[in-house]
């Protein structure tokens, strides 16, 4: 609308409504990938995403950040901005507007060692249940991201120790996909591809054949981050 349109009509009101960040924390653990849920601040005490308003004065993103700071308590992870989500608001008749992100934090001692909160809790993928509409909308969509970029890039080792094992990756891989993998085709590809580096470790005090650790080959990562690649499993 332009400026004259607007002076002629004095009625016209633009909405002021807060935007609301919504973050999908993943985690794996376990061979299992989980999503860090909240306690809401509802009667219902319901569980959901990570989330926050904007403050005045923040950014979209600076907000994203902190939320993740604030229930991770370090600044080591992925952090990516899914889309806009438009809602119906609980208290106006007017619509609501949350920016969804997605996360991904290894386990390690960073994670291991976070101050204890009874308002957080890793949930599998598999349990989760109860979320309201907006956060399943929001959980649904950055599920079907995270296995559409795992598939064109390497940012599935994210998730995954300093040191792995081949068949960590491949348990991640079959985890976030819901699909199962050849082991040797597996191996193969990712040797072929250089995205990892021999650690010349082997696994301790196990009951099986002991294998390899591997280090992501930092150097390749990142020259293949900015490429498509093709994970045909």
């Amino acid at each position: 609308m332009k400026k004259e349109d607007e002076k002629e009509n004095p009625a016209v009101q633009y909405s002021t409504n807060a935007i609301e960040i919504d973050c999908v924390i993943f985690n794996f653990q376990g061979d299992i990938l989980k999503v860090l849920l909240v306690k809401q601040k509802d009667k219902q005490g319901n569980w959901g995403l990570a989330n926050d308003r904007i403050k005045a004065g923040e950014t979209i993103s600076g907000t994203a950040h902190n939320i993740l700071r604030k229930y991770i308590g370090f600044d080591n992870f992925f952090l990516e901005q899914l889309k806009a989500f438009g809602y119906p608001s609980p208290s106006s008749s007017q619509e609501e507007i949350s920016i969804g992100y997605y996360a991904m934090v290894k386990r390690d001692n960073d994670l291991d060692n976070a101050i204890f909160n009874p308002d957080v809790e890793w949930i599998g993928i598999n349990e989760i249940s109860g979320l309201n509409d907006k956060h399943k909308v929001i959980l649904d969509y950055s599920l079907k991201e995270l296995r559409r970029n795992i598939c064109k890039s390497a940012i599935g080792f994210t998730l995954l120790p300093e040191k792995f094992t081949l068949l960590q990756v491949m348990h991640l891989y079959e985890e976030i996909l819901g699909i199962e993998i050849n082991k040797s085709n597996f191996r193969r590809k990712i040797l072929q591809m250089g995205l990892v580096h021999d650690a010349n470790e082997k696994e301790e005090a196990v009951s099986h054949r002991a294998a390899k650790f591997y280090t992501v080959n930092l150097k390749q990562h990142e020259m293949l981050a900015h490429r498509e690649l093709n994970f045909n499993f």
